[in-house]
This record gives C-alpha cells, sequence and structure tokens, in this order.
C-alpha cells in the first residue's frame, strides 16, 4: 500500500510539473497602413505602433496577453498633403487584452490571436477650416478621447526570442467628434507588420 501511494504522489507531481502555468513577456514594434473610413470616402495613411505584454499561457495551445501600446496614425502619411488640406494625425493609448491559440511552444510555431482593444486618443489633431477661417469648429478636436476596437493577428516564432507577425485594429466605434457643428463618421483601422522580443 506505501508503494502504491509513493507511486500515485510521484505520478501526481509529474502531472502537475507537466500542466505548469508559464508566464512570457514581449516587447514588439510595428509599421503599416492606416486606413480613415470617413462613409462617404476613405483616405490611407502611415501606421506606426509600440508595445509590450505580459502573457499567462494555460496550457501548450491556449494563453490570454493584456498589454499596453502606442499607436500613431497619420492621414497621407505616404505623399504629400494637398494644398489646404487638413489631414489627420492621432495617436492613441492602447490596452489589448488578447486570446492567443499556438500551435507549440518554442520556435517554428504559429500564434493566432484576437480580442478586445479599448483606445484613448492622448494626442488629438485639431479641425483646420481654410476655406473658412472663422468657422467656430476651428481649432476644436477632431477624435473622441476613447474608443473601442477589436485586434486579430498572427505571429511566427522564429527563435527563442524573436517573432514576426501581423496584426490588424478594427475601430468599432465612431471617432468623429463634431461638437454639435457637423455630422458624420470616422472610423480609423489599420494593418501592420510587427517584429517582437519574447523573453
Amino acid at each position: 500500500m506505501k508503494k502504491i501511494c509513493i507511486v500515485v504522489m510521484l505520478l501526481a507531481t509529474l502531472s502537475i510539473q507537466a500542466q505548469a502555468k508559464k508566464w512570457e513577456r514581449a516587447i514588439y514594434v510595428g509599421a503599416g497602413v492606416m486606413f480613415d473610413d470617413r462613409g462617404y470616402r476613405t483616405d490611407k495613411g502611415f501606421a506606426l505602433k509600440a508595445g509590450c505584454g505580459i502573457g499567462y499561457h494555460f496550457d501548450e495551445h491556449w494563453s490570454v496577453m493584456p498589454g499596453i501600446a502606442v499607436r500613431s496614425e497619420w492621414e497621407n502619411g505616404f505623399a504629400d498633403a494637398a494644398e489646404g488640406a487638413d489631414d489627420d494625425t492621432f495617436t492613441f493609448l492602447d490596452i489589448p487584452v488578447l486570446a492567443r491559440y499556438h500551435t507549440g511552444n518554442g520556435a517554428g510555431n504559429w500564434t493566432f490571436a484576437l480580442g478586445p482593444v479599448f483606445s484613448f486618443c492622448v494626442e488629438n489633431d485639431s479641425y483646420y477650416i481654410d476655406a473658412d477661417p472663422s468657422s467656430k469648429l476651428g481649432g476644436l478636436d477632431k477624435c473622441k478621447l476613447f474608443s473601442f476596437g477589436l485586434q486579430p493577428g498572427v505571429g511566427y516564432q522564429l527563435t527563442k526570442h524573436f517573432s514576426v507577425g501581423v496584426d490588424a485594429y478594427i475601430d468599432l466605434t465612431n471617432l468623429k467628434l463634431c461638437h454639435g457643428l457637423t455630422t458624420g463618421s470616422k472610423h480609423i483601422h489599420d494593418i501592420s507588420a510587427k517584429v517582437a522580443f519574447l523573453f
């Protein structure tokens, strides 16, 4: 009976070790294309992201990674602005909470992620009405301070400490701040390639 108890205890210990939870940290940078969807037209520009996250692995395949990131969006970032144009530039502080599926651990494996993003506009652009300098909109902020989005992504782990991937930001809220003086909608989306350092 004593030997059976010892064997059961050893098997339980091995099982617990095999199921041990694992923490993972990541620092990443990315760049890509932004899309400013105004309902009647969509303008393109440049997107830049940098952030970090802490992942908690439930098992070999599933983890959750909350984090914090800075995302900058520049409309017409790939071309010179037209004379008198009022191009948009914004910076957001993002808090993503991503559910992730891993095909395995370590180099040579894929990670698929999806989750909500809570965004705060920390650098707003203001209206500039070139055709009417006396407009009441002149100098007022264009973007709401809080927005909500969705972040899908995919990554491939190159080595123990480096991965590459692509993710997107899908804006689910109307960002346009109308001040009761104008109408319409504004949704800023982007897609970016990124490199991450894992430790």
